[in-house]
């Protein structure tokens, strides 16, 4: 078993800094700094609280590293901002998205000293550290057993979710699972990419096995068996991938057998881990408790006044704080996110922040599900905007588009074009790619001050993930055996999306496939499907092994003139470059860790 020492570096500083944002507001201080542990777990209320802490940094996960400990709430920054589909408006090499982009690692630290590889590594050990503590000292707390156990269930969760996401950043772990006293620096070690997968493997199917079928009122939000299984399949989704298996970076970068071991397994394990995935994912559709949120679903429960506009699901899907597509999400209370950082400037007392490149428009098909550059796609470069999927206006503001512009208003149109009062391309405050999203945004509201309601959150797992992942385990295992059960979950999602069934009832989608075709339809299928949602182009880009197809790839932007006369002329403007090193499919660990440990920490390949 091979594993290299790391030192948890001033764990005095991190304890302290989670007692600082984790009781901040809640626990009574008594005079004191903060309660100690002794008080806390003597208080049933304060115990329930300490519980609702773990969740406090779970939002921090659909986004990427910030450059400062700053609320992320004020300023979106999803890691999709990172790859081909979308641009933060504020372009600062300091930031993890503008760095990743150009592959520019020099400000905010050096290369492994960069503050967000840090930022993103500490946030996420504190909400470790927090989920241990609780752990450790649940059992004397003035509350039921059933309570107590079901908090310790959830913290369980929380804790293998937050390690989920360490490990799609930096590779191997050191699994710690207890407390760390102020001023002791405890040593831990490094275990391998496999360890760590098999750990968590673990941790996710003993939640399975505790967690409640179903949250409801005060409790929605809460983990449930669906969400350990919608975890366990995207860790065998993820194990699966070609990064972590014939693609690990270590042996093309010369690393050493060790380094080798913390990115990836030595010899490929994707042929049983694909069967793993499609086996969880098998499992979360045969529980019952959540589907796809087609049309028909949507208007349940308005059948004298539906809503048939083609892809409304989507958009109930993709918007409602509460459906049961939902399998694993955050959500905000009296705070509109993700609408405060999305809509343009005339609709959103707030600042849009980001925005979708041009190239991520030209990913959706045609209402007829055929690609715009496809024979018979009835794509107009005159109209470009015409007869699109569905989703592309559930999920995209370009020129024109309409918005009501004051609460019970009318829908009004926005412009996008060149120099357009307060929206337009060029203008302070404008668009700097010719689109806005409106993805989450519910579209009877406006963002007045800090008003406009409770925010939808963000679902890190949707039923349709769960969909897309399975159709993708089964392509890679064998395509053609599994051929009826792939179509059947593409069927249904561009169903639902209101794309025409066609004479033929293939929504568009070519027949006959074989893997590679198949797998790249599925990918740009998540890319459309889940545009600016959690990050996921960044991540299936990642696994995948497909970043190094960006290096040096162009992205634009979407230009449009208005005449005198009101006609429009438009074109694509290449606004941005982007850069990628194969050192780049991990995070650096930290350089201060690697420090801390004296050399007996190991670098990520490359770095």
């Amino acid at each position: 078993m091979k594993k290299s020492t790391l030192y948890i570096l001033a764990s005095a500083f991190m304890l302290a800094t989670a007692c600082t944002e984790t009781t901040e507001g809640f626990l009574d201080s008594k005079g004191k700094e903060s309660d100690d542990l002794e008080t806390v777990f003597q208080d049933s209320v304060k115990v329930v609280k300490f519980n609702a802490s773990l969740y406090w940094q779970l939002g921090r996960l659909a986004q990427a590293p910030h450059s400062n400990a700053s609320s992320f709430l004020q300023d979106m920054k999803d890691f999709e901002e990172a790859t081909d589909n979308s641009r933060h408006v504020y372009f600062s090499f300091s930031e993890f998205t503008p760095a990743f982009t150009e592959a520019n690692f020099t400000q905010d630290g050096g290369n492994a000293n960069f503050g967000c590889f840090r930022i993103s590594w500490t946030e996420c050990f504190q909400s470790i550290f927090r989920c241990n503590t609780f752990l450790e000292n649940y059992e004397r707390a003035p509350l039921s057993q059933t309570k107590k156990e079901e908090m310790a269930s959830e913290a369980r969760f929380l804790r293998a979710y937050y390690f989920l996401h360490l490990l799609k950043e930096y590779g191997g772990l050191p699994l710690v699972t207890e407390s760390i006293e102020p001023f002791d620096p405890a040593r831990y070690k490094r275990s391998t990419f496999e360890e760590c997968v098999n750990w968590l493997a673990e941790q996710f199917e003993e939640a399975v096995e505790v967690l409640p079928l179903v949250e409801d009122g005060a409790d929605y939000g809460r983990p449930t068996k669906a969400s350990a299984l919608g975890a366990l399949t995207e860790l065998w989704i993820t194990a699966a991938s070609p990064l972590y298996n014939e693609g690990n970076i270590g042996k093309q970068l010369g690393a050493s057998a060790e380094q080798i071991s913390m990115v990836g397994y030595e010899t490929s394990h994707a042929k049983e881990n694909w069967e793993k995935a499609a086996d969880a994912a098998k499992r979360l559709m045969d529980l019952g408790t959540h589907r796809l949120i087609t049309n028909e679903v949507a208007n349940e429960n308005n059948p004298t006044q539906p809503d048939n506009r083609p892809g409304y699901g989507f958009y109930v899907a993709t918007t409602t704080r509460k459906n049961d597509e939902r399998i694993w999400f955050w959500i905000t209370t009296n705070y509109p996110w993700p609408a405060r950082h999305l809509l343009p400037k005339s609709r959103n007392a707030g600042a849009p922040r980001n925005m979708p490149y041009h190239e991520l428009t030209e990913a959706f098909p045609m209402k007829n599900g055929k690609g715009i550059k496809e024979d018979g796609s009835g794509y107009d470069n005159d109209n470009p905007y015409a007869n699109r999927d569905p989703r592309f206006d559930f999920t995209i503001i370009h020129n024109e588009s309409s918005w009501i512009k004051a609460a019970g208003g009318e829908q009004e149109p926005i412009y996008t074009y060149r120099n357009a009062s307060q929206d337009g391309y060029g203008v302070s405050g404008g668009t700097s790619t010719g689109y806005y999203y409106r993805k989450g945004c519910p579209e009877d509201r406006i963002v007045t001050g800090t008003g406009g309601g409770d925010g939808q959150g963000v679902s890190f797992i949707r039923y349709a993930s769960i969909m897309l992942w399975y159709a993708e385990a089964l392509t890679e295992l064998d395509v053609n055996a599994n051929r009826d059960e792939i179509e059947k979950q593409l069927f249904a999602i561009r169903d639902r999306a209101g794309i025409d069934k066609g004479s033929d009832g293939r929504y568009g989608i070519k027949a006959n496939m074989g893997r590679d075709e198949m797998i790249d339809f599925i990918v740009n299928e998540r890319r459309i499907e889940f545009a600016d949602e959690a990050g996921d182009r960044f991540w299936t880009l990642k696994r995948r092994r497909l970043y190094e197809k960006l290096n040096n790839v162009m992205t634009s932007a979407a230009v449009w003139d208005r005449a005198k006369n009101g006609e429009y002329t438009w074109q694509i403007m290449p606004i941005q470059i982007h850069r990628f090193t194969t050192r780049m499919y991990f995070f650096a660990v930290p350089q201060r860790e690697i420090n801390a440990s004296h050399g007996e920490l190991i670098q990520n390949p490359g770095w």
